[in-house]
């Protein structure tokens, strides 16, 4: 191992060449699971909706062409996400044989805000808690793809994106049965007249009472087209981590002149973390009219709605019962009056990487679209156990990726320093020694985890999701998480140097903070901090080119970015640079040399980081023991992964330069980084120049 060290040029060059194959390998078998080993393609997707960019991917089987006819399944986000953040559910869907689109929905990612979304709503009255958001435009694209059976398309979204999928479909689908549709045909196009029990009649035997032999011609013919777009409406839509307020509840329609109530057309599932306790479902008033009945829905349950007779019928187990030999599920599904919810023992966040989650998900859309590697219907499937799941897979290698990247940076930084425009001047190229006491030391270090667990305590508890934003800072409010916590802890880091500036002046010891550098020394440092940013992306666009591959571990992330967008990172970076400062002095106040390197640094992460990581513990322990949360952790599972990374960029970068700007500017700029490229737009941002100008 002495050869790969950034102690030495050589060493740095083999450790980075090292770190660069690790990115490559793990992003290549990352990549190999993505497809299911060569099984599927994968297709980076930009569409032009309403004059705005959509991006996302497509998956379909090696070798479709368009004499195939198969389901399709659209998939998207939640707030603070991108479609990246659904790949789980996107590849478990390809490896069973289903076309999927994963769509990052307006103003998520790099996808733009049209001036009017499919409901009209634009600049004025823009609400990003009600629009299909583009999830709409996306499943009419999905109607162009010629290997696409238009009768067998389902949508399904996390969180927000759960409320885009329920707008998308309530559009699409309407509230009418084709019954009904075909009575209003009768009473507006043939004036004829019903009672109010003859609307709930077949309409096709009524015409065929009512009209004579002309008239039934014509109303056949309009009978097929009718059916015909019935039949190409989407067929399921499935909520993940919220609770359908769109499509969920009756709407009142006019049929043969009465007002009834109807359900949306549409088989809906709904899969709930059990900590999700904003989700009224399955209790509130709204479910059990729409599910016709008088207490709590019953979990892991198929039903079949009758709205005519304004009742339910329950007909097994979730996982027990199946289309293939069971007769009224089969109908249900056919009538679009199949209904399930699954509570699962997780949090809200945790929906995105929950094999529970996804193996239920796969089980709805095989139902209700029939298929799971093969038509089941036809007997000549072959499916695949929903439980058979290798998604997270994928997940660790990407974030094996991101580990390295972020590890590359520093031997990295090592060659530059050699080139004449970044060398260090000598004498701010030394660590200076701050004396700690072991008793001291080690008190230290219980502080620093007591005073990260109260931060991240009380950030997570002042959190909701309901915080406002700033126009300066339009991003989803998941950033207030970060933002809030690095305020915290930079505070509580200026109130300790000042004590420990106070006792070591007092007993005449040496203090350094590690801020006093010539000018240039920190002229330097940023541009040397730009230049591995810059590298870094570097890296993220080659494995994006080979791969389709990004930097990320659940929701920690380093995405792809417009070219615009880097102006809002540096209006981020500007907010937190302060607090991230401080926090940095506090880290690197101390270095130990009676220990090994390696030691110090890794006592130094575990100070910084294991408040964090203890606060997290303890939440999911008490949820899971039946308990109340003691915070709100929905935003915060980024910070047990970002804190060890950034703290040892943070040391290593403080040993190289003897000081802490080029730690604390990179960090502060990485940080930017990840938090514009993961997280969507709260409010309408309109084209401009510059993000037309620029190709991305």
């Amino acid at each position: 191992m002495g050869k790969f060290t950034n102690k030495t040029t050589d060493g740095a060059k083999r450790l980075f060449a090292l770190l660069a194959v690790l990115i490559l390998l793990f992003s290549g078998f990352a990549h190999v699971l993505a497809t299911n080993f060569g099984r599927v393609k994968i297709e980076q997707i930009n569409i032009d909706a309403r004059g705005a960019l959509l991006d996302g991917e497509l998956y379909y089987p090696v070798g479709t062409t368009d004499e195939d006819s198969l389901p399709a399944v659209i998939v998207t986000h939640g707030a603070g996400c991108t479609h990246k953040g659904m790949n789980s559910y996107a590849m478990e869907l390809a490896r069973r044989g289903f076309v999927v689109f994963a769509v990052s929905a307006n103003g998520s990612g790099i996808s733009e805000f049209p001036q009017r979304d499919e409901i009209g709503a634009g600049e004025q009255d823009y609400d990003a808690r009600n629009t299909p958001g583009g999830l709409h435009d996306a499943l009419e694209f999905v109607r162009t793809l010629k290997f696409v059976d238009q009768t067998r398309i389902g949508m399904m979204g996390h969180s927000q994106g759960s409320r885009r999928t329920s707008y998308a479909a309530s559009i699409d689908v309407g509230y009418y049965t084709l019954n009904d549709i075909l009575i209003n045909v009768l009473y507006e196009e043939f004036g004829q007249k019903f009672t109010e029990s003859e609307i709930t009649q077949d309409a096709s035997t009524l015409a065929e009472q009512r009209l004579n032999e002309d008239q039934l011609a014509h109303f056949n013919t309009i009978k097929a087209e009718k059916t015909e777009h019935f039949n190409t409406r989407l067929k399921a839509a499935l909520i993940v981590g919220g609770d359908a307020p769109q499509v969920s509840p009756m709407q009142t329609v006019t049929v043969g002149g009465f007002e009834v109530r109807r359900n949306a057309q549409v088989n809906l599932g709904l899969i709930i973390g059990d900590y999700d306790s904003y989700i009224g479902y399955p209790a509130a008033e709204t479910t059990l009219e729409a599910w016709h009945s008088a207490e709590t829905v019953a979990d892991e349950t198929w039903y079949s709605i009758d709205d005519i007779t304004a009742s339910h019928e329950q007909l097994g187990g979730y996982t027990e019962i199946s289309i293939t030999d069971n007769e009224q599920l089969r109908q249900a599904v056919e009538g679009r009056c199949a209904r399930v919810v699954c509570f699962n023992p997780e949090m809200h966040a945790t929906n995105q990487i929950s094999v529970r989650s996804v193996s239920d998900a796969l089980k709805f859309f095989e139902q209700t679209l029939a298929y799971n590697n093969g038509e089941l219907l036809a007997g000549d499937a072959q499916p695949i156990s929903t439980a058979n799941t290798i998604f997270f897979g994928r997940e660790v290698l990407n974030g094996l990726a991101m580990i390295c990247m972020v590890l590359m940076l520093v031997p990295l930084a090592v060659m530059m320093m050699q080139l004449k425009p970044f060398a260090r001047e000598s004498a701010t190229g030394d660590v200076v020694q701050v004396s700690f006491d072991k008793k001291k030391y080690w008190v230290f270090g219980v502080l620093m985890v007591a005073l990260s667990f109260v931060a991240i305590l009380v950030t997570n508890r002042i959190f909701n999701p309901f915080m406002p934003y700033f126009e300066v800072l339009p991003l989803f409010f998941n950033w207030w998480v970060i933002f809030m916590y690095l305020g915290f802890m930079g505070l509580l880091a200026v109130v300790l140097l000042a004590v420990f500036y106070w006792q070591d002046k007092k007993a005449g010891r040496k203090v350094s903070f590690g801020l006093k550098v010539p000018g240039k020394t920190v002229v330097r440092a940023l541009l040397l901090a730009v230049c591995l940013i810059a590298a870094a992306y570097v890296s993220l666009g080659v494995i994006r080119y080979l791969f389709g591959e990004d930097f990320r571990f659940w929701n920690n992330v380093f995405g792809a970015m417009k070219v615009e967008y880097w102006w809002l990172a540096l209006k981020f970076a500007l907010v937190i640079f302060l607090p991230q400062l401080a926090i940095n002095v506090l880290t690197n106040y101390t270095v130990r040399s009676d220990i090994p390197e390696w030691k110090d640094t890794l006592f130094t992460v575990l100070f910084s980081t294991a408040g964090v990581w203890l606060c997290c513990m303890v939440n999911v322990i008490v949820l899971h023991t039946g308990g109340t949360a003691i915070c709100n952790w929905n935003s915060a599972f980024s910070l047990p992964l970002m804190l060890p990374l950034t703290t040892y960029l943070s040391r290593k970068l403080y040993k190289l330069t003897g000081n802490v700007w080029l730690g604390t500017i990179l960090i502060t700029l990485l940080v930017s980084w990840g938090t514009v490229s993961s997280i969507g737009y709260n409010t309408y941002i309109e084209q401009s120049v510059w993000s037309n100008f620029f190709y991305i």
